[in-house]
Parts: C-alpha cells; structure tokens; sequence
C-alpha cells in the first residue's frame, strides 16, 4: 500500500488523503517518444516503486503503441471537457499526469486546477505562462532586455533593420518548428509565408545551438541547470547533443527562466551563440523534450521531484543537484543511446 499526501498547487502541509494500491502516471501525446517514456519511467519508480506509466495518444497506430507495455487510446484533447477529462483519468486509475506536446500545454493549465482539487496532478505551468512561450512575438517583447535577449521579431518585413539580408520566417503561434523558413533570401520569402496563417519575420543569427533544461518547483525557483550543444538538429529536435558546463551562461538563464511567473515543471530553452559569443534567446518550452532524456540521466530529477511535490515530500528536493558533465546523445533510427 503506498500513502499518498498530496500537497496543494501552491505547497502548504501536506493533507492525507487516504491510501491507494497503485499509483497510476499518464504520459501524454506519445507518439514515438520511446526513450523519453522510458526515463520517465525510471525516474518515476524511484519514488513509487509500483508505478505504473501509462503511455497515451489519441492515435492508435503511433509507433510508439506497440512498443510499451500499457497503451491506451485517449480521446483528442479538443473532443474532451472537464467532465469527460475526469471521467477518463478515474477509469483508468490516473494520478498524475505528464504533457509532452506543446499542442496540448495549454489544454491541461486550464484544467490544472480541477484535476489537483479531484486529487490528480499535472506537470504544468500556468495558463499565462504557456500563452507567452507559444506567442513568438508576445516572447520577443518580453524578453526584448532580457539578460539573454529575444531575437529581433516583427509582424511585417518591414519593421527589420534594412541591413539583414537572410531571414527566419514562422507561424506567431505554437511549435517553433511548425511550417519554419530558415535562411530565407527576400525572394523566397514571398513563397514561403503562403502557407503560413500569421508569420513573424526574424534576422538569420548563424551561430551554435544549445538547449537549456531546468526544474522549477511551485514556489518558482530553478533547481539546477543543464547546458548541452545540439550538435545534430533534425525537424526541430536534437539527434545529437552534448553536455557541458559554463557557470555565467547558467546564471543568465536562470534569470531568464525566474522572469515568467507560473512556469512550473520542466521547462527548457532553445539558444543560439553567434561567432562573438554572444547568446540570443529563441524559445523557451515548458515540457519535456526530445533529447530530455539526456538531462534526466545527468541528474536533472524532473519527474522524481515532480512526484515528489505533489505527494508533499518537497524537503527531499535538492536545491542545488549535483549534475553530470559530459554526457552525450545520439539517435538514429529512433534509437536513442546515451554516453
């Protein structure tokens, strides 16, 4: 029997709400996110050995149904209300749950508090924290004097300096790689925003890319940081990257990361360093990504302390985590290794 104490949104004293024979986690919007369910689910059981990691997906020939032990069909997100939501989380026994699409972020903020207030958890940041990482041009005045800036971003080619010469060109809303145009000359630009519903117009900044990866408990304080070179980037996300250490650029990012209230959970940002050293801010997603595991390994906790959180055991929680330097990912035919 495991007992459950679980803390309220905000932590107070834990409040005992009796004990339960299994601890069910629901990993959402599957797909093939095979080595991420996996360390979800190696971290997960540190905490409840039992656990058991369900992973969903609203379609039932994603590749990663028939690679897991517990799959289930959940109805699309825009097909469910309250009710419905928690109709589907009690049948199948769901007390926490984890989001892994930026499509569905916004969705389960909203419902946060109605599932904690029926004794279920999210790992989710606010409502309006969400809405400003998805609104690229929103993001870019934000953090326009930031300690990390924004890159450049307008509505209209117009409004850029008149010396760039090669442009980015994306959706204003939702995923950063959704309908992308890198390097764009202003002759292709032109074909390239038909398809596109409410472009923004970026400078082209060349440089290294890196992802930054943190935790952030409910009180909005960042335990640790993860730095790692995408050295290998494919549709957006990194088929090989590398970790490393560089306290001053950690710094700057926590700082970045403490100037949005309500981001809660993992969160993680996308920079890019140019030829001077210099860092620009592109994105900043509050979820779990595709290389995560490599961070998870490293000794960035999320899930463990997640979990921990939620059951109002957040003095187990390390402040400053002793994190691992080093490591390295690749995948390749979505095998995911770790080194």
């Amino acid at each position: 029997m495991f007992e459950i104490r679980i803390s309220k949104t905000i932590p107070t004293t834990p409040v005992m709400v009796g004990s339960i024979n299994q601890f069910t986690l629901l990993f959402s919007s599957l797909s093939a996110k095979i080595a991420l369910f996996h360390s979800v689910c190696e971290q997960a059981r540190t905490v409840i050995p039992d656990c058991e990691i369900i992973g969903v997906d609203s379609d039932q020939s994603c590749r990663g149904a028939k690679q897991i032990d517990s799959f289930l069909i959940m109805p699309p997100i825009q097909d469910l209300d309250q009710e419905s939501l928690l109709q589907f989380c009690r049948k199948n026994n769901i007390q926490f749950v984890i989001p892994t699409r930026d499509g569905e972020l916004l969705f389960w903020a909203v419902h946060q508090e109605f599932l904690f207030n029926n004794q279920i958890g999210v790992m989710i940041s606010s409502e309006s924290a969400i809405s400003l990482c998805e609104d690229k041009f929103s993001f870019f005045k934000y953090f326009e004097k930031a300690p990390i800036p924004s890159i450049s971003t307008s509505l209209s080619l117009d409004a850029l300096p008149s010396s760039c010469e090669r442009f980015v060109v994306k959706e204003r809303m939702g995923s950063a790689s959704r309908s992308i145009g890198l390097n764009l000359s202003m002759e292709e630009i032109e074909a390239h925003v038909r398809g596109i519903q409410k472009p923004i117009f970026q400078p082209q900044i060349n440089g290294r890319e890196l992802s930054a990866e943190t935790w952030i408990d409910q009180n909005g304080i960042c335990h640790g940081v993860i730095l790692r070179w995408r050295t290998l980037v494919i549709n957006g996300e990194s088929h090989e990257s590398e970790i490393f250490s560089n306290p001053e650029w950690a710094e700057k990012i926590i700082q970045v990361f403490t100037m949005i209230t309500g981001l809660r959970g993992h969160v993680l940002a996308q920079v890019i360093v140019d030829d001077k050293e210099c860092l620009h801010l592109v994105e900043i997603n509050p979820r779990l990504g595709g290389a995560s595991p490599l961070s998870l390994k490293a000794g960035l906790n999320s899930i463990k302390w997640s979990l921990q959180e939620f059951l109002g055991d957040s003095d187990q929680i390390p402040k400053s985590p002793i994190l691992k330097s080093g490591l390295r990912l690749s995948k390749k035919n979505q095998v995911v290794k770790i080194q």
